[in-house]
């Protein structure tokens, strides 16, 4: 029996865990467009297709959408991984910065889902980055705010995108080796594994692997679900 490939969008390809992803769908044989915006990833495949997207820009979000849909026609699967982290109190926040957070972390992605949405193929999966900030609370309470708005929107989306799409999330804690563990130092990575009770965090390629398992025909019964990631940190 012939192998069906099928059609991803990969939005944020150039983010710490975006590599991996990519990796794991283009193993797979499939059909990949993978977007970035001021860094292009560092590794490249020959079959992927990379592209430009800025999320601050409606023109941008319109034209990547306008083209990938003729490019590709049916979409099988997108996944959503833009995300900022000002790392701020609310003291330090100023209106621009507020805009800017919500914009690319929310509000971005759902004008592309909206764009791409009447594309998307029968039986196809949806899934968002969430964090466990959006259900704990953050010292960033702009981010996490804007993660708990995706979670509402994936939510409200459960019984909207369907029969044909389904819509989730992940919620991930500190994930190992990404570029906000690295930004951080030692004693701060160890609070966030101590409070953990598997004493552990999870790494970029078992979180990738995660969400290609999640995009599998098997997983089709789920449906607007945030899944949090986390050790039990945050039940």
């Amino acid at each position: 029996m012939k192998k069906i490939s099928r059609n991803v969008i990969i939005v944020g390809a150039s983010s710490s865990i975006g590599d991996s992803i990519v990796k794991n769908f283009y193993k797979k044989g499939d059909n990949i467009v993978a977007t970035f915006n001021d860094n292009k990833p560092k590794s490249e495949y020959s079959s992927v297709k990379y592209k430009k997207l800025d999320l601050g820009s409606i023109y941008s979000i319109k034209a990547f959408s306008e083209s990938n849909i003729e490019e590709l026609g049916k979409i099988d699967i997108i996944i959503f991984l833009p995300s900022i982290l000002p790392g701020k109190s609310l003291d330090e926040y100023d209106s621009n910065l507020i805009d800017e957070v919500i914009k690319i972390n929310f509000t971005s992605q759902v004008l592309l889902f909206k764009y791409l949405f009447k594309s998307l193929n029968k039986e196809s999966s949806v899934l968002f980055m969430s964090s466990i900030s959006s259900m704990r609370g953050s010292y960033d309470p702009i981010y996490a705010a804007s993660k708990s708005a995706i979670n509402g929107f994936v939510k409200s989306l459960a019984k909207w995108a369907a029969p044909n799409s389904r819509v989730n999330a992940i919620a991930p804690s500190l994930i190992k080796n990404s570029s906000m563990y690295f930004e951080m130092d030692e004693d701060r990575r160890e609070i966030h594994i101590s409070e953990s009770p598997t004493k552990t965090l999870i790494s970029i390629n078992h979180l990738s692997d995660i969400i290609l398992e999640l995009c599998d025909p098997k997983w089709s019964n789920l449906n607007g679900q945030v899944i949090n990631i986390n050790g039990g940190k945050y039940v």
